[in-house]
């Protein structure tokens, strides 16, 4: 009768056990240590519970087999009977997380262990621990009370490390600390007074399960706590957030609005309205859009691309502010140590590009600006300056710009010439194709020619 209760008992919590160690895979707990140390708790005393049905089973059968099975099954009890105990004392003290007293709790773990594991490898030479006589059945050995004693050492010790630290242990965890080390050891106590009774899993099984449902509520009060905390905390951000984008906006018109104005300053030296600032911004985009719409340079092309490159055109020809007056302003043809001083301004357009923007704004930006200011002279077939670059070379940025700014230049007036046709314009960009620009854009440019000359004519003043 005892033998089918303790085989029931050790059932319900090799199940129980199952489930928690299930279970644990379900929740959250922010300490990985004690979420690992739960788990090799619950799966010792699952092993301890199945080798203590395997002891029953095989006890009091004199087979061949059976007999090297309950040894084997008694050993191992006692192996998980011990591992448990210290693997309860580890979790514990991960759940305290505390220094004090730590190494030496450690420590007495460690002296605690070689001894228990040399008095059982002798045991089943000696009779130690416990014997099993010629009839297979088990009985405890003349020098059981050592385990015992060693139990009580180790349970001492996690007292006084508790006790060390009992000044950081919260009222919540005092409850659950109590139940770790008690409860198993009332169940050991009632085992040794009534011989015959396995109740060693039992209790830690209940300690475990208790421990189980103390942290879920725990860690449901923390979660409503916290979660009512991120509902202010977010209320906050949202405002902030609001307050940042609403400064942003205000500080990017700011930057915008000075970028312009101090682009038509520029162009304004060479006696042009200012207005070609934003007719080629306008070209520019029109231009990329229709690219990216039949699907040209897809990697490159994208919306934010696009919107960068709107921003940038105005910044095309910045480096003109270090050419002298009189050669921007001159209505002749320009000398050759004339054009090499016009030239100058490309390169130091992306010098000045960084100088200005470089630490304040969005580095593809910056780039995007630099190249432009840089490269919107350079030609398909490597003629153009200040690098030479050939073909694809040249930044995909800085070829939609060189149509944008030569076709703005052939259409407006300027001190030294009359406007073309839009006819004769387009005729000259058509003929630039492949030599002096990028094909696949002149292409997409003449596509929309009524909408380039359509942009052009909005901007002219009216008398």
């Amino acid at each position: 009768m005892m033998t089918i209760t303790n085989v029931t008992l050790d059932a319900y919590n090799i199940l129980i056990g199952l489930i928690l160690f299930v279970s644990i895979y379900t929740r959250h707990i922010v300490n990985d240590n004690v979420k690992r140390w739960f788990k090799v708790m619950v799966m010792i005393n699952i092993l301890m519970a199945a080798m203590d049905i395997c002891t029953m089973v095989f006890e009091g059968t004199a087979h061949p087999i059976y007999s090297i099975l309950l040894p084997a099954s008694m050993f191992l009890f006692y192996i998980f009977s011990y591992f448990v105990l210290i693997a309860a004392g580890i979790e514990i003290m991960f759940f305290i997380k505390q220094e004090k007293f730590k190494k030496g709790f450690l420590n007495v773990i460690k002296v605690a262990t070689v001894i228990y594991f040399i008095l059982l490898l002798l045991t089943p030479f000696t009779n130690f621990l416990y014997e099993i006589d010629e009839n297979n059945v088990y009985s405890r050995g003349k020098y059981f009370f050592i385990a015992l004693v060693i139990q009580v050492i180790l349970y001492l010790n996690l007292i006084i490390y508790i006790l060390a630290n009992r000044k950081s242990i919260s009222r919540a965890k005092v409850g659950v600390i109590l139940m770790f080390v008690l409860f198993p050891q009332i169940m050991q106590v009632i085992q040794l007074l009534f011989y015959g009774i396995s109740l060693i899993n039992t209790g830690f099984t209940v300690a475990f399960l208790t421990m189980f449902i103390q942290s879920n509520r725990d860690l449901e009060k923390s979660l409503n706590y916290i979660e009512d905390e991120l509902d202010i905390k977010e209320s906050e951000l949202n405002e902030k957030v609001s307050e940042i984008e609403s400064s942003k906006l205000q500080f990017i018109k700011m930057q915008n609005h000075t970028i312009e104005s101090l682009s038509n300053l520029v162009e304004n030296r060479d006696e042009d309205t200012g207005e070609h600032v934003r007719r080629t911004r306008a070209y520019v985009e029109l231009l990329a859009v229709q690219m990216m719409k039949n699907g040209h340079y897809p990697d490159v092309l994208t919306p934010r691309f696009i919107r960068f490159l709107k921003r940038a055109a105005p910044m095309h020809d910045i480096g003109k502010i270090v050419v002298p007056d009189e050669i921007l302003k001159k209505p002749g043809r320009l000398t050759k140590p004339e054009f090499e001083q016009i030239k100058r301004h490309a390169a130091e357009g992306g010098r000045i590009v960084h100088e200005i923007l470089d630490g304040y704004e969005d580095p593809e930006y910056i780039q995007i600006t630099a190249d432009i200011a840089t490269h919107h002279h350079e030609k398909w077939d490597g003629t153009g300056y200040p690098e030479e670059l050939k073909g694809e070379e040249i930044p995909l940025c800085a070829r939609i710009m060189a149509i944008a700014d030569v076709f703005d230049a052939l259409v407006s007036p300027r001190i030294y010439k009359s406007p073309m046709s839009y006819d004769e314009a387009f005729q000259i960009i058509e003929s630039g194709s492949g030599t002096h620009f990028d094909p696949i854009v002149v292409k997409e440019f003449l596509e929309i020619r009524e909408k380039n000359a359509a942009v052009n004519e909005s901007f002219k003043v009216i008398p």
